[in-house]
């Protein structure tokens, strides 16, 4: 019988069967971290790239240690390999964070790709970077986060545009906690500020009024001879009218005061101190200098500093603001203590000037009317570039938005 012939010896495998041992895995990834760092002087650009894809490829099984080890050496590298920056600084935190927060080579593409494409917390460490410019903050805003956006207003070293503000201003409508930090922005343009000032608390109103409540000495100045030119036309254009009158000096209406039966504002306010129909508050808005619909979102402030205003604008004394405050049926309190609504209106009133007042007062006055009828509009609605007292009047109106 002839002899069988032995069976052939299994075929290596192909595939390791044995646990990667961490020492090889460790001695690669370090020897590979260190290559991609090396200037194009010492290594060719192909070269460098390929090392950072096998890099790449070896990471995703590798370690949380690793990873971090290599992020932290990537960190220092003004250079570093784009795909490798990008694919570590979407890793954990733990990987992720100090690169983000310390890592010298991304550029404006590479902090924008980590928001889209990282989490929550990956938005509050580019919040926190040092030298964010514009199109970078605008992202992080789109985000909706919260904690970001205040992350970003605590950071002196991001720009905001003037686009990322607006959009805070009006997020700040139903997060107050924005607007004390908004105010300490050196973005915020008076504009903003004032129209922020109806929600904001008592802190976040003082420090406006004191930023952007100034006097129109230069404007009233040099625009002097175009108010001689608009009264030869009889004030004919509405608009240029409009214009200089956030401007002239004079804030009480005379020729208002001289039609009304009450005489005088101050005669207004006392009778109005028995009980004031809307005819009386419309007197005393006209009487003013101000229209009604201004007049009503004064009158109407929960914290009364605006009130204080309106009583120092015109001129008035502080026991007419008194009267005026009992006037409108507003609460008591202590007025030398800040505590309460008639103490942080005095306050306001005692430490404005008249002529900083005025502005503010104009700047209302301006703003809230302007093309108010068009405000329910849907056509004003889809305008990309409405005017700014239109489009702070729709906001403040809008008051669902």
């Amino acid at each position: 019988m002839p002899a069988q012939p032995l069976p052939e010896a299994a075929p290596a495998p192909l595939e390791l069967t044995d646990a990667v041992r961490a020492e090889a895995r460790a001695s690669v990834v370090g020897r590979l971290s260190e290559i991609v760092s090396w200037p194009e002087s010492r290594i060719p650009l192909y070269e460098r790239q390929l090392a950072a894809d096998l890099l790449i490829g070896l990471l995703r099984t590798s370690s949380v240690d690793l990873r971090m080890r290599c992020a932290l050496g990537l960190a220092r590298i003004q250079d570093a390999p784009k795909a490798l920056l990008r694919y570590l600084s979407r890793d954990e935190i733990a990987v992720a964070g100090p690169l983000i927060e310390n890592g010298v080579g991304f550029d404006d593409s590479d902090l924008i790709a980590i928001v889209r494409g990282g989490v929550s917390a990956h938005w509050q460490l580019v919040a926190r970077r040092r030298g964010l410019t514009e199109p970078v903050t605008d992202v992080l805003l789109q985000t909706g986060d919260l904690t970001v956006t205040e992350s970003l207003l605590r950071n002196n070293f991001a720009r905001l545009s003037s686009q990322g503000i607006e959009l805070i201003v009006t997020r700040s409508r139903q997060a107050s906690q924005l607007a004390n930090l908004l105010t300490q922005r050196p973005e915020l343009r008076p504009s903003e500020a004032l129209i922020l000032f109806w929600w904001a608390d008592f802190p976040a109103r003082v420090q406006i009024l004191r930023r952007f409540a100034v006097d129109r000495s230069v404007l009233i100045e040099e625009l002097g001879e175009s108010f001689k030119i608009a009264a030869r036309e009889g004030w004919a254009d509405a608009e240029a009218r409009k214009a200089l009158q956030v401007v002239e000096r004079r804030q009480r209406n005379r020729a208002a005061a001289e039609k009304s039966v009450f005489g005088s504002l101050e005669g207004a306010i006392q009778a109005a101190e028995n009980g004031a129909d809307q005819h009386m508050m419309d007197e005393i808005a006209f009487m003013g200098g101000i229209k009604p619909a201004t007049a009503a979102q004064i009158f109407a402030d929960p914290g009364g500093e605006a009130i204080a205003v309106f009583a120092k604008s015109v001129g008035l004394k502080r026991p007419m603001l008194i009267s005026l405050w009992r006037a409108l049926q507003r609460p008591g309190g202590d007025p030398e203590q800040t505590d309460n609504p008639l103490g942080r209106t005095l306050y306001v009133f005692d430490t404005l000037a008249t002529a900083k007042a005025q502005t503010v007062l104009r700047y209302w006055n301006w703003s809230f009317t302007a093309d108010i009828g068009r405000i329910n509009d849907a056509t004003f609605v889809d305008e990309l570039d409405p005017p700014t007292a239109r489009r702070n009047a729709q906001l403040l109106f809008r008051r669902g938005s």
